[in-house]
C-alpha cells in the first residue's frame, strides 16, 4: 500500500530540540505515513538528516535576534528559504498535508500554493503569537503591531483544514477568534512519551552529598520566567544565605546569556549553573539528580492560556513542581505542585526552601505527578487526536 506524504515545517526553532514535533513525526510514521520535516538550523544540525526510512528532516538557515526588528529579518530568512525547501521537498519527495507550526504565524504565505494545488493544511497552534508579542511589549490587543498578528493568525485559521490546539483555551481560541467550527479543532497536548521520558542514573558532579538541586528546563525569553527564578535564587543564595541549595537551567534562548552574566555578577559560583541547550540524554541525566523542578511562567496575556511542556516533563520523572498559580498550569498539574501568587518572587523562594526541607511531602508530590501523566496526559492519550486531525483533513 502506497504512504500517504506530509510536510511538517517548523518556523520558531530546531526539530532537533522540539520534542512536541518529534513526537507528532515518529507518531505519523507509525500511523503509516512518510513524513518531511524542515526547520531553521541550530549549531550542530546537518542541512539534511534521514532519520527513518519514512522520517528526513531538512534544517535551513535563520540567525535569531532578541529584538522586534530583528524578528522581522528571521521572518524574511524562514519565508525565503521556506519557499526554496519545500519546493525541493514537494518534488523530491511529494506530500499531500502541509503541517505548518507556529510560532510565528507565516507559513501560511508559503502554503499557500500548494493549497490552491489541492493540498490539505493542518494549522498546528503551539503559540498563542497575539498575546505572545503583548506579553513582551506590554501592549493591548488594540495595538496596531498586535492587529496584524492577529491578521496573520486568521489568515492560519482560514486557510487550515483543520486545527491543532494543546489545550482547550487555544481551542476556544480558535473557534472566537478563528472563526472554525469545533469538529475542525483537534486537542493534542504536550504530554511527554513516557518510553522515552523517564528517569536515569543522575549527572555526575552536579551536587554534592546533602545538596538539593532546583532545576529548570525550557526556552529563556524574556516571557518565560528564567529571570523570577534567577531572582528567587538570587534570595535564597544571597538573602537568606542558605548554602545547600543549588540550581541548574537547562536549555538556550535570547536571554539565556544575559542571565549567565547576572549570575555571575551576583556571585552565585558552582551554586547555579547553566547548561545551554544539550542532547536528551544529557537533559535527562540533569533532571534525574533534581529534587525540585520550578515552573516559573509569569502571569501575562500568553502564559495564563498555555499549557508548558516542562511542567509534564518533570512530572513524568516523579519531580515535584513548584509553580505560579495560571489556569492552565493548575490544569496540568492538579495537587503535584505547590501553587505561588503569580510574579512572586519573594513567595517563590519561600515554597522553594519549604518543600527543600520536607523530603516527604516532595515524594508525595512526584508520585502524584507521575501518576498524573501515566492516567491522563501522557503522549499515549494525545497520539489518537492527532491521527484523527490527518484523517478528518480527507473527510472534509
Amino acid at each position: 500500500m502506497k504512504k500517504r506524504k506530509a510536510l511538517i515545517f517548523i518556523e520558531d526553532g530546531s526539530f532537533t530540540y522540539d520534542n512536541r514535533v518529534i513526537r507528532e513525526a515518529s507518531a505519523l510514521v507509525d500511523a503509516g505515513w512518510d513524513i518531511t520535516v524542515i526547520s531553521p538550523r541550530y549549531t550542530g544540525d546537518p542541512i539534511f538528516k534521514c532519520i527513518h526510512d519514512c522520517l528526513r528532516a531538512y534544517y535551513y538557515p535563520k540567525p535569531t535576534f532578541a529584538t522586534i526588528s530583528g524578528h522581522l529579518i528571521e521572518f524574511i530568512f524562514s519565508l525565503f528559504f521556506g519557499v526554496i525547501f519545500t519546493f525541493w521537498v514537494f518534488i523530491r519527495h511529494g506530500f499531500e498535508v502541509f503541517h505548518a507550526c507556529n510560532p510565528m504565524d507565516i507559513l501560511w504565505i508559503v502554503a499557500l500554493p500548494y493549497k490552491l494545488l489541492g493540498k490539505k493544511f493542518i494549522f498546528d497552534h503551539h503559540d498563542l503569537v497575539p498575546e505572545l508579542i503583548m506579553s513582551r511589549t506590554k501592549s493591548g490587543l488594540d495595538s496596531i503591531f498586535v492587529q496584524v498578528f492577529i491578521l496573520f493568525e486568521k489568515c492560519s485559521f482560514k486557510l487550515a483544514d483543520a486545527v491543532i490546539a494543546t489545550n482547550k483555551s487555544y481551542k476556544e481560541i480558535a473557534v472566537s477568534r478563528g472563526g472554525k467550527r469545533l469538529e475542525d479543532v483537534f486537542v493534542v497536548r504536550n504530554g511527554p512519551n513516557l518510553e522515552k521520558f523517564r528517569l536515569v542514573s543522575p549527572a555526575k558532579g552536579i551536587k554534592n552529598k546533602g545538596d538539593i538541586l532546583i532545576g529548570y528546563l525550557g526556552n529563556m525569553n524574556p516571557q518565560d520566567g528564567a529571570d523570577l527564578l534567577l531572582d528567587a535564587a538570587d534570595e535564597i543564595i544571597n538573602k537568606r544565605k542558605i548554602s545547600n541549595i543549588k540550581f541548574v537551567f537547562i536549555g538556550g534562548g535570547h536571554s539565556q546569556p544575559i542571565l549567565q552574566e547576572r549570575s555571575r555578577q551576583n556571585g552565585h559560583g558552582a551554586k547555579v549553573k547553566f547548561t545551554g541547550r544539550i542532547p536528551d540524554n544529557e537533559m535527562l541525566a540533569v533532571l534525574s539528580a533534581c529534587d525540585i523542578c520550578v515552573q516559573p511562567d509569569p502571569n501575562n496575556p500568553l502564559n495564563d492560556k498555555s499549557t508548558m511542556n516542562k511542567v509534564l516533563e518533570y512530572m513524568a520523572l516523579k519531580k515535584p513542581v513548584v509553580a505560579f498559580d495560571l489556569k492552565e498550569t493548575r490544569y496540568s498539574c492538579g495537587d503535584a505542585a505547590l501553587y505561588v501568587r503569580p510574579n512572586d518572587v519573594h513567595e517563590l523562594s519561600e515554597k522553594l526552601v519549604e518543600l527543600a526541607g520536607n523530603p516527604a511531602l516532595r515524594r508525595k508530590m512526584g508520585r502524584r505527578g507521575k501518576a498524573r501523566v501515566e492516567n491522563r496526559l501522557s503522549w499515549e492519550y494525545s497520539k489518537p487526536y492527532l491521527e484523527s486531525a490527518y484523517i478528518h483533513v480527507f473527510d472534509r
